[in-house]
């Protein structure tokens, strides 16, 4: 009787599938995130309320397996507030609130609720949708000039190591929000939108008649990096197929470019844009091995922070059956930068899910145009938790994000140039202003009650910071970093 109940249920269950008509999805749901890369530049010192802002989706916008809105559609938004720092004298900081409201997929707009909720490395903070800029005092060299007010004097601008301190480091940020055309804005939905299926880009699977070439690459290409020390380093998690200059061509479209080598004037470089809390967008990068080789190129992506930047090195490995080069490739998102006495250089810290920037990677290149397809093929043995050189901690799906390249159109997704200076005023009017913010800062946070409120900041961050890299070297994680077989 369980059988032919079984039996029943299961006719009923195909009938109703046969009879009820199948529901599109035309909804996508609020919360959901979408990648945005400006269009035209956007500053808080020549903003107005009501400014026209436009940008580009950076990746299909789907709901289920159907595509609304494609990858390069346009969004419109506004300047809703803005807020200047100017002279200094109302305001420390500055602030830019953005609201982007319609998609153009087609002639018809759809409206939308989105909010910023990120800034794609910059050293600016989202917050409530509000994007606030920095407080220019807020430096290495400007906190330790707080703290030299704590020394006995009679005047604390008579101190001679003061002066002397302040001309040795006379380095002041640009205090004011500017964002060129290509910046990366993520944005999140506040409420429902509905669409249409649309195209995406012109781009094809990869065909039945691949697949053995795939699991071919997926198995037998490494899977980690390593240092110089012979210590595992990074996950390698791309693929590319196709020749050098068609990678070199595709990044390059993506606004990606290469890095310096080691040198005194790459390190005072990175001085700098560590003091002036900027980018240097040819950093160097830690050597890494591969077969006891150095990556055959590297491409790195920043903004407006030393801090921050997505990088990765690329070596070449082998041919694909049908002749074309194979290309692998680690990729990760750098967090933050500490000066390391150990290592005697800066040291970045990763975002430990390294899928996202393999994600980001994909939608780059995508935009540029560069790509012909895309698959994800599975790796069982590499491990979903580990640990990089420096200890931190690495999460990943373990999956080889395959892309095979192909020539780039000449007129896909250009950015418009630049066609204002990112600061404002000229060099008279960035010394006042420099002077009354400092002025300001002294007043307000050149005291003993401040002092004592910044040293137990510190100490609560650095307790963080400790109890997550114990966390992160516990001896579950530890046992999933094996060391290389063979010499690399």
């Amino acid at each position: 009787m369980r059988r032919v109940h079984a039996a029943l249920c299961l006719l009923g269950a195909g009938f109703l599938a046969t009879a009820l008509p199948a529901t599109a999805c035309d909804e996508i749901p609020a919360g959901t995130t979408l990648w945005v890369q400006l269009l035209s530049h956007v500053s808080s010192y020549d903003a107005k309320p009501g400014m026209a802002v436009e940008a580009a989706l950076e990746d299909d916008v789907k709901c289920g397996n159907e595509v609304l809105f494609p990858i390069g559609t346009h969004v419109q938004g506004k300047v809703r507030r803005v807020q200047k720092v100017g002279w200094g004298i109302r305001h420390e900081t500055a602030a830019l609130d953005l609201e982007f409201d319609r998609v153009l997929p087609r002639e018809t707009p759809v409206e939308i609720n989105t909010r910023v909720v990120e800034v794609d490395n910059a050293r600016e903070s989202v917050k409530k949708g509000v994007i606030h800029g920095i407080r220019a005092t807020d430096t290495p060299q400007g906190r330790i000039n707080s703290r030299l007010k704590h020394l006995p004097t009679w005047n604390p601008y008579s101190d001679a190591v003061l002066i002397i301190f302040k001309a040795g480091f006379p380095i002041f940020p640009e205090p004011e929000i500017y964002y060129a055309p290509g910046t990366e804005l993520k944005l999140e939905l506040a409420s429902a939108v509905h669409g249409e299926p649309a195209n995406s880009l012109d781009e094809q699977e990869f065909l039945a008649e691949d697949s053995s070439a795939l699991d071919e690459i997926a198995t037998s290409e490494p899977e980690r990096t390593y240092t110089r020390q012979h210590k595992v380093a990074d996950v390698i998690n791309l693929a590319l197929l196709g020749s050098r200059e068609q990678v070199e061509t595709a990044f390059h479209r993506a606004n990606w470019v290469g890095s310096d080598h080691f040198s005194k004037r790459a390190f005072l470089s990175q001085f700098y844009a560590v003091l002036n809390d900027s980018s240097y967008v040819r950093a160097p990068m830690m050597p890494m091995l591969v077969d006891d080789r150095l990556p055959d190129m590297t491409f790195q992506k920043s903004l407006n922070s030393y801090s921050k930047r997505d990088h990765l090195r690329v070596w070449e490995e082998g041919e694909t059956p049908a002749g074309s080069p194979i290309w692998v490739a680690a990729a990760t998102h750098d967090v933050g930068a500490t000066l390391s006495v150990r290592h005697q250089r800066f040291v970045h810290h990763i975002e430990a899910d390294i899928d996202e920037e393999r994600a980001k990677v994909i939608r780059d290149l995508r935009l540029a145009g560069c790509v012909e397809s895309v698959g994800l093929e599975s790796r069982p043995d590499v491990p979903h938790h580990t640990l990089n050189a420096t200890g931190e901690a690495v999460s990943t799906d373990g999956e080889l994000a395959v892309l095979r390249l192909k020539d780039c159109p000449s007129d896909a997704n250009t950015i418009p140039p630049q066609n204002m200076q990112a600061r404002p005023g000229n060099r008279v009017f960035r010394y006042m202003r420099s002077q009354i913010l400092t002025f300001r800062s002294d007043i307000w946070r050149a005291n003993i009650i401040y002092g004592l409120y910044d040293l137990g900041r510190m100490m609560v961050s650095a307790n963080n910071h400790r109890s997550a890299a114990a966390a992160a070297a516990s001896p579950s994680m530890a046992a999933n970093v094996s060391p290389p077989t063979s010499t690399p």
